[in-house]
């Protein structure tokens, strides 16, 4: 596969380092196609060559590297610069995703909400809500007020009630003749009540391809005190982008989680 020139982008992963027999952990601070930046307290020597272990879904990818500098913080060495060696047409794909989800995260800051169902759309307004058929007067910009997942690890047990999870696994599709994705979206690690005066109104799913830009692609509306805020959809194989999921409550506002397929 020929290999494709890209820019560093920024990422917050959890990596293993395998040198020898010897694993250690850090953080994939940013990527490319040629090279990356961890932060690590383990100082390896400079060309040494190891083994990254990168978690993709339900894969494991590994990616051979090479040291190629060392990154010190007050006398104490905090991280590595490395090169890869031969990327794989795997992790090129992996590459491909997340420059793509990057990107769509640069752009994803300017919102705008429908006064009349709370439909969140990006960039700009619609001239009318793909639910309500509300006009474009009646959207107004709510930038900064959807709640964007950045950083799961350092989330609060309120928070982990309201951020959508979302968790994808391939496999048949009984109703499809082809191979396909099984997305199934959980509001909340953590239960989320659904009292009349705080629950979860409703699910927006948003996909984001090279023709298409963050469409609505389905709403799941929920009824307090009767159903849980879960729902499972299912994808043709074929589909690769970026799916959003926003989750409205009625007492704490949007939550939006990001990932690929």
């Amino acid at each position: 596969m020929e290999k494709r020139s890209s820019g560093r982008i920024p990422s917050n992963l959890k990596i293993k380092l395998c040198l020898d027999h010897d694993i250690n952990t850090g953080i994939l601070s940013n990527l490319s196609d040629n090279g990356m930046l961890i932060t690590t307290k383990v100082c390896f020597p400079l060309k040494s060559q190891f083994e990254i272990l990168l978690p993709v879904g339900e894969e494991i990818l590994k990616i051979p590297v090479r040291v190629s500098r060392l990154l010190k913080k007050n006398d104490v060495y905090d991280g590595i610069g490395v090169e890869l060696l031969e990327p794989s047409a795997a992790y090129l794909e992996f590459l491909e995703r997340q420059s793509m989800l990057y990107q769509i995260k640069e752009k994803r800051k300017k919102t705008f909400k429908c006064s009349t169902c709370s439909h969140i759309t990006f960039k700009q307004a619609p001239l009318h809500c793909p639910f309500c058929k509300s006009a474009i007067d009646d959207f107004i910009e709510n930038s900064g007020e959807v709640n964007m997942l950045e950083d799961y690890t350092s989330l609060t047990d309120f928070e982990k009630t309201h951020f959508p999870v979302i968790n994808i696994a391939k496999g048949s599709v009984p109703e499809m003749k082809d191979r396909g994705m099984h997305v199934q979206i959980k509001v909340g690690e953590f239960p989320h009540k659904m009292d009349i005066d705080d629950h979860i109104a409703f699910i927006d799913l948003y996909f984001n391809d090279f023709s298409l830009s963050k469409k609505c692609i389905a709403r799941l509306h929920l009824n307090c005190q009767i159903i849980t805020p879960i729902a499972s959809f299912s994808f043709h194989d074929a589909c690769s982008g970026a799916l959003t999921v926003i989750s409205n409550c009625t007492a704490h506002g949007s939550w939006m989680t990001e990932t690929t397929i």
